[in-house]
């Protein structure tokens, strides 16, 4: 069997996973929206994925509404296992295996809270594990097969540290991981993770799409549902009826600003110190926040490739585990 090395970031908002072959990375990103369906007849648009897996059926990514979100604190549910599996297939397209059955070597993200408790860990590493067990998905009408080697889990809040480790190794860095349901901290001193600084604030950017959502709501009376908000958040302001409501870019940005304040509070109130500390802003939050993260932060680095970041990181773990580096 053909080893294949993959790092995957299932965020609640988006998956991202990478490979690397011939020292070439090959990244895939879709949306973290799922809905078991029956007997569907439509045709799927790009960036939707129809996946059949053990007898039962789910609809993947950007036809799906907003509202197929799971924003559950957990990640040992249904939604999060078959992203992981499309991913991994995803990958295997775009790698063109499709005549050998590779031997997956797995490494996934796992919430701080779940990353520092040991049962919770073990918990989620066998929820992702099949051992000696070929999978098999139909993603799209065409079959993928796979075998799970083995599963590395790795935190959230890793972003750049390892992929720049030369840059990073006698530093005190502090990174800030903004996803869709928290935002997570880790500070590392000389590489190595402070477990007292590894911290979650209920701040994602789904708690700020509520917040934004409620207040439009109340100002403008309107109902405003999730697909609206995604939208609002793309254009910077409210349009009603075709029109746009220019009072309401001013009430977005002030609400944008007033959430990073609210990240960066959080982190000061654990006793987590940004002095003499590089800090680094990762995850899809950041690219939304970067004009007010730099307002806030002006020598704060967000990191150049925010949604890969971590998944950059876990591979370059994965590489060394398995004696690639």
């Amino acid at each position: 069997m053909k080893n294949l090395y993959i790092a995957i970031d299932t965020g609640k908002h988006t998956t991202k996973a990478i490979a690397k072959i011939n020292n070439e990375i090959v990244k895939i990103k879709f949306r973290t929206k799922v809905k078991k369906v029956n007997n569907l007849g439509v045709d799927i648009t790009p960036g939707s994925f129809l996946v059949n897996f053990l007898g039962e059926t789910f609809l993947i990514g950007d036809m799906l509404s907003e509202s197929a979100c799971n924003f559950d604190i957990t990640k040992c549910n249904e939604e999060h296992i078959i992203s992981i599996y499309t991913a991994i297939c995803r990958i295997m397209d775009k790698l063109k295996i499709d005549s050998e059955i590779p031997n997956i070597y797995l490494v996934v993200n796992t919430p701080i809270n779940i990353y520092k408790n040991k049962e919770l860990k073990d918990e989620y590493k066998y929820f992702i594990e099949s051992p000696n067990k070929i999978l098999t998905l139909l993603v799209n009408s065409k079959s993928y097969s796979f075998k799970i080697a083995s599963v590395t889990l790795c935190p959230e809040a890793v972003g750049p540290i390892y992929i720049n480790s030369r840059i990073y190794k006698e530093n005190k860095v502090c990174v800030i991981d903004i996803g869709s349901l928290n935002s997570t901290f880790c500070t590392y001193n000389n590489l190595v993770p402070q477990l007292d600084s590894m911290v979650v604030a209920n701040a994602g950017i789904n708690i700020l799409r509520a917040k934004i959502s409620e207040k439009l709501t109340s100002d403008y009376g309107i109902m405003i549902n999730d697909d609206d908000i995604e939208q609002i958040l793309k254009d910077g302001y409210l349009k009603i009826s075709g029109q746009i409501i220019s009072k309401s870019k001013q009430e977005i940005e002030s609400m944008l600003m007033k959430h990073v304040i609210t990240i960066l509070n959080y982190g000061k109130s654990r006793g987590i110190s940004y002095n003499n500390t590089d800090i680094i802003f990762t995850g899809g939050g950041s690219i939304l926040l970067k004009k007010y993260i730099l307002l806030q932060c002006p020598n704060a680095l967000i990191a150049e490739d925010a949604q890969f970041s971590n998944c950059l990181s876990y591979l370059k773990i994965l590489e060394i585990k398995n004696g690639k580096k």
